[in-house]
């Protein structure tokens, strides 16, 4: 039973994460790196015009190459799997499954999910996922094996090790300089244990730190920063807007981690009480990643800009933080503490449901969306534009605005990508998923309609609107002016949007 219910744990993560990612359009950034290919040329080129990030820039360039909608929805579920596994594990110094792993890993990833600082774009993004999700699966599988090699005082190299190294170092700019910390941090710590340093970490040490110095000194970085306003600014002002306008503001983000990890200590204390004993160092570990956390999003004062999604990097260490208070708990095999751990499981699996529930009709509307999208851009081709306008997607409302994923758009990206020379977007403020779920019914020789027993109605017509809209529904006549619907033209045409009574649509006409 054990067994059944460990399996059930970790595929409901994986389907749940394939689910929405399938129905995750390419967006943003995506088409920027499908077009660079796996091409090494032009990822060198890449690397010393705009960014060190080459594990990530290649990581979603070759996801990208796939081309295809299961292989990159089974890669990114299982990335997720592994990087919750991972941390789970951390505290174990071992990959085996145990017990009161299926638990814990349960807490991790329901965590993941609910106080994820922006899981549209650390993710469900295809380049978002590369640059927070892959990078961050190799720092946290890094400090697995940092942490066994250290509890077990292991001192053969291992090449695997100097590899990952040079990987979690090359990640992204939050974390990888306390990667090259951690390294140094475990080598003074057999200075003061051992009195001797041991040559293994040495060079896990110097693996991690040619992973950042490849990440931060790219020629590419520094052609980006060139003539920053941020950099104008003195040290002194630059610390003092991060810390006093970015940090905290950021650092809020991911506050349903800290109402869980404080869940759990209160359970600590309760069982501190009781006389319940637990292994001091791992205590030491839960702080000192509590305090790696907060100096992920302090060193970010480094950067002029400050997204939310780089906030992933920080969650890291508060999610190995809940890993490590959580395997405490359950070790002391106390029934009273076991059933707490197991009431905060259920707490979160509730707010879980209702949070993917919201994400997954929102995504599915974007999907359907893009599908407007797309035949929209076939049929401008059709007609030979070069220069035409889709409409921005619009998300229903989720758990926060986390859920969404990025809205860059460079309307000449886009066009190079699709064959045109510019793909302008505009905002559209409804949701015009209608047009694919919908009813489509032609009004006159101009204006089609489209319809839900939802409560949506779109017309789009070749021509502004005049007159009446007049309707049926439930056996009812009722009549809408055009100036009270939501209002944007696409290229040539007029969408006109309005939400009205649920039911079935009958008998449309505009007089």
């Amino acid at each position: 039973m054990q067994k059944v219910v460990s399996w059930a744990v970790v595929l409901i993560a994986f389907i749940t994460v394939f689910i929405i990612e399938w129905y995750t359009p390419l967006h943003s950034d995506d088409y920027v790196y499908a077009m660079l290919g796996t091409s090494l040329d032009m990822h060198l080129n890449h690397y010393l015009t705009w960014s060190g990030r080459v594990v990530a820039d290649y990581s979603s360039a070759l996801l990208l190459a796939s081309g295809s909608r299961a292989i990159i929805s089974a890669m990114t579920g299982l990335l997720v799997v592994v990087f919750c596994y991972f941390i789970v594990k951390t505290p174990t110094g071992t990959l085996r499954w145990q017990k009161h792993d299926a638990s814990i890993f349960a807490l991790v990833f329901l965590t993941f999910w609910i106080a994820n600082p922006n899981i549209g774009q650390t993710v469900f993004w295809i380049v978002g996922s590369a640059n927070y999700l892959w990078t961050n699966l190799f720092v946290v599988a890094w400090i697995w094996n940092l942490y066994r090699i250290q509890t077990q005082r292991e001192e053969r190299t291992q090449v695997v090790m100097l590899i990952l190294g040079v990987l979690a170092g090359c990640s992204n700019e939050s974390i990888a300089p306390f990667v090259v910390g951690i390294a140094a941090l475990a080598i003074i710590h057999d200075l003061w244990r051992d009195k001797r340093l041991q040559l293994n970490k040495c060079l896990y040490f110097i693996s991690a730190l040619i992973g950042t110095s490849i990440l931060i000194f790219s020629p590419g970085n520094f052609i980006r920063a060139h003539g920053d306003a941020w950099y104008q600014m003195s040290i002194f002002q630059r610390i003092y807007v991060h810390v006093s306008e970015r940090v905290f503001g950021h650092l809020a983000l991911i506050w349903i981690a800290y109402v869980v990890l404080a869940l759990l200590a209160l359970i600590l204390l309760y069982a501190q009480k009781k006389g319940l004993r637990f292994n001091k160092f791992n205590l030491n570990v839960i702080i000192l990643s509590i305090v790696i956390g907060i100096g992920t999003s302090l060193i970010m004062v480094a950067a002029p800009t400050y997204p939310d999604r780089v906030m992933m990097s920080t969650f890291v260490f508060f999610l190995l933080a809940v890993a490590f208070l959580a395997r405490e708990l359950l070790n002391t095999a106390n029934k009273t503490v076991m059933s707490g751990v197991m009431a905060i499981n259920a707490l979160l699996l509730g707010v879980f449901i209702w949070s993917f529930s919201l994400i997954y009709t929102s995504y599915y509307h974007v999907y359907q969306q893009n599908e407007v999208r797309l035949e929209i851009i076939d049929n401008q081709l059709a007609q030979k534009k070069s220069e035409f306008t889709i409409p921005d997607f619009h998300f229903l409302k989720m758990q926060n605005r986390g859920g969404e994923f990025d809205f860059w758009h460079e309307a000449h990206v886009y066009g190079k990508y699709f064959g045109a020379q510019g793909i302008e977007r505009k905002t559209t403020g409804f949701d015009y998923s209608v047009m694919v779920s919908g009813k489509k019914q032609s009004v006159n020789a101009n204006t089609n309609a489209w319809f839900n027993d939802k409560g949506e109605l779109l017309l789009i017509s070749t021509q502004p609107l005049e007159g009446q809209i007049h309707f049926t529904l439930k056996g009812k006549t009722m009549t809408r002016a055009p100036d009270g619907f939501k209002f944007v033209q696409i290229n040539d045409d007029y969408w006109y949007y309005t939400k009205i009574p649920q039911g079935a649509v009958a008998e449309i006409s505009i007089q």
